[in-house]
């Protein structure tokens, strides 16, 4: 009797329209892991017929004739841009921005899976029906100057703004400048559509009626400065911005000084980092965040790998936390007592590695760490390779 061999095929993209019988006949079982499937109703009817076993994300139902075209990064659908030549299913891995008026280049596009942000005018949002799109769908205005995904207006936006212009921004749009002639932007029947607006209090009366009623607002103190992205805050960013701050990321409070006195109020859209010395002010000061963690007086974050060595516990006189690093390794010459005393937590870890000994201190200190535990542990055992296995591993695989 012919001993057969198993099929396994891993593949990101796996084409299953021209199967035959003849190919899975010769294997004694077939195994196909995949993001996406490319099918018909016949071939999964002959797949049906043997012993086939089909793990799938996404499936698309598709004529044979009907062309795949992968592309991996960003792509632009404009009006000039010619239509395929044939039926094309698009499989992209990157964002998608559809400009106004590229009707005609979506029209061959069978179906697509985007793996990414999709940005489309709203009146074409009917022509994503056969998108499966793992990421936002953003719609804006038809007709609209699409501005970046946040904006922060100035006094010199009124002098440049066109006579009935819309603008657009997918995200926000910051007001928070007192030089901005909102007065000026209503004679030119100037408009704004966006998710949120961050806009000084005494900008509110003049402003809002130029925004899109759907937009979030949030009213902030006059003489507010805007931080587009994590910030550190010491007397260089007090001295620099002022006391108060609107801050879209996280906030990290390591330093005291009579600075802090200075910092009158916080807005944070993510979280904030403080240690414990500066809990106390932190509890007084007119701040808003999403969610409060205490760490140490050395801080070490973002790194690909930290070694945790009893001397570097020792050394933090107040204490030692770790935020965002990918993988932790606590040396064996570190007792569970030291740990105890210095490392004030591990925040946001995909991995710490330790002896079996400190796993449960670990734990106790831990905050959406994926793995804890020895090394060896979390390694799976590899398997001998299977003689009477076939394996397939692609980016895109054809029967």
């Amino acid at each position: 009797m012919e001993n057969k061999k198993t099929l396994s095929v891993k593949a990101a993209v796996c084409d299953v329209r021209a199967v035959t019988e003849e190919a899975l006949a010769g294997y004694e079982r077939v195994s196909i892991s995949c993001a996406t499937l490319i099918s018909t109703p016949e071939a999964r009817t002959l797949l049906g017929k043997y012993p086939v076993e089909v793990k799938s994300a996404n499936t698309i139902d598709a004529a044979s004739g009907v062309k795949v075209s992968t592309v991996n990064g960003s792509m632009q659908l404009t009006p000039s841009q010619a239509s395929a030549e044939e039926k094309t299913i698009l499989l992209l891995n990157g964002s998608m921005d559809i400009a106004p008026g590229s009707e005609e280049a979506l029209k061959n596009y069978a179906a697509a899976i985007v793996n990414g942000a999709v940005a489309a005018p709203e009146s074409m949002a009917g022509l994503l029906s056969g998108f499966t799109v793992n990421g936002t769908v953003n719609t804006y205005p038809d007709g609209c100057i699409r501005l970046g995904s946040t904006v922060v207006l100035d006094r010199t936006f009124p002098l440049r703004a066109k006579q009935d212009g819309l603008y657009y921004a997918a995200s926000r749009i910051v007001a928070l400048s007192k030089d901005i002639d909102f007065e000026k932007l209503a004679e030119k029947n100037v408009r704004f559509a966006t998710k949120k607006l961050l806009i000084a209090e005494s900008l509110v009366e003049a402003a809002l009626p130029l925004f899109d009623e759907r937009a979030d607002i949030q009213i902030l103190p006059d003489g507010c400065a805007y931080l587009n992205d994590d910030t550190v805050l010491n007397e260089s960013v007090v001295r620099r911005h002022g006391g108060k701050l609107c801050v879209n990321g996280d906030l990290t409070i390591l330093e005291n000084g009579p600075w802090l006195a200075q910092v009158t109020c916080l807005r944070v859209d993510g979280d904030i980092l403080v240690t414990r010395e500066l809990e106390d002010w932190l509890n007084t000061a007119d701040a808003h965040y999403e969610t409060r963690y205490l760490v140490g007086g050395t801080l070490v974050t973002g790194r690909a790998s930290v070694h945790v060595t009893r001397a570097m516990l020792e050394g933090a006189e107040n204490g030692l936390s770790l935020v965002s690093c990918a993988e932790v390794t606590v040396a064996e010459d570190v007792s569970e007592q030291l740990l105890r005393e210095k490392l004030v937590n591990i925040i946001a870890c995909a991995r710490v590695v330790c002896p079996e000994e400190l796993v449960a201190a670990v734990e106790l200190l831990s905050q959406d760490v994926a793995f804890i535990g020895p090394a060896q542990s979390g390694e799976k055992e590899k398997k001998e390779k299977n003689p009477n296995e076939v394996s397939i591993k692609a980016a895109f695989y054809t029967f």
